[in-house]
């Protein structure tokens, strides 16, 4: 921009209304610019399910020499988990709605199968074990909950949209709005 663009929109009280490629900027993204607060796609979790997916495959990286019981078996099968679940995440995509199932079914998979291994390690006795996979399990959890978020929207087709205010709301007549009015006036009279 020249000066003379720079006067017109200093002089100009709407200036932020003309220049569309620049947005207004929160307290947040203005300190911490690569922190969003939010989905950046409208319904699309899929960057925080990376994000859990890459955590709890780091952890259980990390803590697999550390599983007292039978580490020939839990070794290789904490390895091949975080394997696939590095995959996955690395697949991930708002137009794949086969790997977001798969997503599913693999958080699913890993919440219930840590969780009886920590009760397994609880009612034997190993509280670092019993610790460990239930912070594996919490991150599953969430995992599990933004890849069902992601998945509902896909199925109904809301990726990338976001619905106005009262979307949600029924369309009623003039006369039935004055009636269920005057009934709420009412019923807030008497409590």
């Amino acid at each position: 921009m020249g000066n003379d663009d720079f006067d017109r929109y200093e002089r100009d009280d709407d200036w932020e209304k003309k220049v569309p490629h620049e947005e207004l900027m929160d307290t947040t993204q203005l300190f911490f610019p690569r922190i969003r607060s939010g989905p950046h796609l409208a319904h699309y979790y899929g960057d925080q399910l990376r994000m859990f997916f890459v955590g709890i495959a780091a952890v259980m990286l990390v803590l697999a020499p550390f599983w007292d019981s039978a580490l020939y078996v839990s070794i290789p099968v904490d390895i091949g988990s975080a394997l696939v679940l590095v995959i996955l995440a690395a697949m991930t995509h708002p137009k794949k709605e086969f790997v977001m199932l798969l997503n599913t079914i693999v958080a699913a998979l890993g919440t219930a199968a840590n969780e009886v291994l920590a009760l397994v390690a609880y009612f034997g006795g190993s509280p670092l074990v019993f610790i460990g996979r239930e912070a594996i399990v919490v991150g599953f959890i969430f995992a599990l909950y933004f890849s069902l978020k992601t998945l509902r929207a896909m199925r109904l087709g809301q990726i990338g949209r976001r619905e106005p205010p009262g979307e949600m709301r029924e369309e009623i007549g003039l006369g039935d709005f004055r009636r269920e009015r005057s009934r709420e006036n009412r019923r807030s009279l008497w409590n």
